[in-house]
């Protein structure tokens, strides 16, 4: 006789209850079925198919969100400590901590992990949700969406990531984690929410935008965009006095509490509607075809741009009467985006028929593919989606096609390689394009390559003092120039730096230059908002393959101004002519320098000073040593 059900059920349960192999195989398949939910966008929390998994208290989600935040990287229980504790740690935290990651790990099912690596953790979630990756994915597509004028997508897509917030982000964390985190995450909110509001002003929504923008005016009274909006929108509505009035409420605010005044952002919008110009922030998209005579599809350039006159002389020379294409290269942070942008804005006068702009995302982990390239540069020239080919042969027709006969400029900003961007070329007589990038491209025919050096003593203490102010860095030019050396000449650095020293006023130079002056918080003194010469100089060294970046971090941790090849050779084990293959490729991805000739005639190599103190923190932190005696 068959048992009934019940009597199944008990006898699975019992199999259940001595086969513990066979339990995490069925939970193994019921986690690939419902990945888990990663959220920091509110609560921090671990969800599974609608119900949130227990987490004890805000230092167990301080941990998950700190490792959420890392994206795969080794944080040192050191590091740990510090947001959880502060400066000073109980004597037994590493055991602590250890307690924490255990009691993660039981949540982590299939491709995820919680690995011990050094003295630290890194996760890896495979495929499971994380909300601040899919917001930035979202937020990214609706912003290349809004640059190629679709503003009913970028509206969708940038609504869709807003919509992914569930308040305040980090909730129930400590303190340290949320002070270090929140700002940074709240700025590109606010930047992707700013993005949103340009697609439906460009889609005629003023009117519903103004209460909106209104309550997002008083809520950040020193935001110069979000009320050069608001200007836009009650113009738009017929409300010119109103849009005045708003202005002046800002001149006002800003001359009382800061001490400066409107920016060109408010000044720009305060002209459009004086001059009853007031445009879309990027061109409309009317058709299926491409119709826009004139795209202007970059961003705007720096105004306070300084130096580089000799680099500027050349790459204009060229693009002006020798050469279709420049490629500009250096390391990561030297400003080849800026430079690249300022040289298009000194051509824009011999290149009348506009300029493309595509970041083609070759630093981060997925370029870019030539084919969602050339679909935003057709986006640019105002081919619809609808009208977008399928193929890339295709969409690579279709544009050399469109810019045969037309004088323009196409900036192509962080290539990542030679195959990437080659069908992103023309070919057409009169189109010039500018390429950056953190590698070299070797193989691109009729390229002129332009090396960025960091800048010079002078140079970078006019950037600093364009940023600042000459008053202020004329009452303190020691302390300036003390800040500007520890900057070693690094623009993103000196920017970062010149920025912090404008937003407080009521530091002396001399404080802001003692606090870079400390080795161990230089780094995280140079980071601001989502400008950081740590990530930056950190994703290129998580760039390398798995050899060179080994040979890298080892050597940061030698104790020698400079070093030959052979060193490299040494340190791997490998012969003399791999250690100078190595060396030569972190050269050509301006991860070292060349320091001249050696006493015994060989090629001398060396460091950016950041960039070594990146990677031997990167090495420290994994538990590298040089494992090397030299002689």
């Amino acid at each position: 006789m068959n048992p009934g059900p019940d009597a199944t059920a008990q006898h699975s349960r019992l199999q259940s209850a001595h086969l513990p192999e066979r339990r995490t195989e069925r939970c193994n398949l019921e986690w690939g079925k419902q990945p888990l939910e990663f959220r920091i966008l509110g609560p921090v929390g671990l969800w599974l198919n609608g119900a949130e998994l227990p987490l004890k208290g805000s230092k167990q989600r301080t941990i998950l969100a700190a490792l959420l935040l890392a994206r795969e990287k080794v944080l040192s229980d050191a590091q740990l400590g510090e947001v959880l504790w502060g400066k000073n740690p109980p004597a037994t935290y590493q055991a602590q901590i250890y307690t924490y990651a255990s009691r993660l790990r039981r949540h982590l099912q299939g491709s995820m992990a919680l690995i011990r690596q050094g003295p630290g953790y890194f996760m890896r979630i495979g495929t499971a949700r994380f909300d601040y990756h899919e917001f930035e994915t979202l937020s990214r597509s609706g912003r290349e969406a809004l640059r190629a004028g679709r503003f009913d997508q970028a509206s969708e897509l940038l609504r869709g990531a807003l919509d992914l917030w569930r308040g305040p982000t980090l909730t129930d964390v400590t303190d340290l984690l949320a002070e270090t985190e929140r700002p940074g995450i709240e700025e590109v909110r606010m930047k992707t929410l700013e993005s949103r509001i340009d697609a439906e002003l460009a889609l005629g929504r003023h009117h519903e935008l103004i209460s909106e923008l209104v309550g997002l005016v008083n809520a950040n009274p020193l935001r110069e965009r979000t009320r050069a909006q608001l200007m836009i929108a009650l113009y738009q509505g017929d409300r010119q006095a109103e849009a005045f009035a708003t202005f002046q409420e800002g001149s006002r605010l800003l001359s009382d509490e800061l001490g400066v005044d409107p920016g060109p952002t408010l000044k720009s919008a305060y002209q459009a509607i004086l001059t009853n110009d007031v445009r879309p922030a990027f061109p409309v998209q009317r058709s299926s075809v491409a119709t826009t005579s004139r795209p202007a599809v970059l961003a705007a350039d720096t105004p306070d741009f300084t130096g580089r006159e000799a680099e500027l002389d050349v790459a204009t020379d060229r693009l002006r009467h020798r050469s279709s294409l420049v490629t500009v290269t250096g390391m990561p942070g030297v400003g080849k985006t800026v430079f690249a942008l300022h040289v298009t804005d000194q051509l824009r006068a011999e290149f009348p028929d506009g300029q493309l702009f595509a970041d083609l995302r070759g630093s981060g982990g997925t370029p870019l593919s030539p084919g969602e390239a050339l679909g935003t540069l057709l986006g640019g020239l105002g081919v619809s989606g609808s009208s977008l080919p399928a193929s890339l042969e295709q969409r690579a027709h279709l544009y050399r096609s469109l810019l045969t006969d037309r004088r323009m400029i196409v900036v192509l900003d962080d290539a990542a390689t030679d195959r990437q961007v080659r069908p992103l070329l023309t070919g057409a007589p009169h189109v010039r394009t500018i390429i950056t990038t953190r590698r070299m491209l070797t193989t691109l025919g009729g390229q002129y390559t332009l090396n960025l050096s960091p800048l010079g003593s002078a140079e970078a203490l006019s950037l600093f003092t364009a940023i600042v102010g000459p008053e202020r860095v004329g009452a303190e030019t020691s302390a300036a120039s003390r800040i500007v050396g520890l900057c070693h000449g690094l623009p993103l650095a000196v920017r970062i730096a010149g920025a912090r020293a404008a937003a407080k006023l009521h530091w002396p130079l001399a404080r802001l230059a003692a606090r870079l002056a400390d080795p161990d918080r230089l780094l995280d003194e140079l980071r601001l908002g989502d400008l950081d010469v740590q990530e930056r100089l950190r994703d290129g060294c998580q760039s390398l393959d798995p050899l060179s970046r080994t040979a890298l971090l080892r050597l940061s941790l030698l104790d020698v101004p400079s070093f030959p090849h052979s060193t490299t050779s040494s340190l791997l084990g490998l012969p003399d002519a791999s250690g100078e293959q190595i060396t030569e490729h972190l050269l050509d991805m301006h991860l070292l320098e060349l320091a001249g000739i050696e006493p015994d005639g060989r090629q001398a190599y060396r460091f950016h000073p950041l960039a070594r103190l990146v990677a031997k923190e990167i090495a420290l932190a994994e538990g590298l040593s040089a494992a090397l005696s030299l002689t």
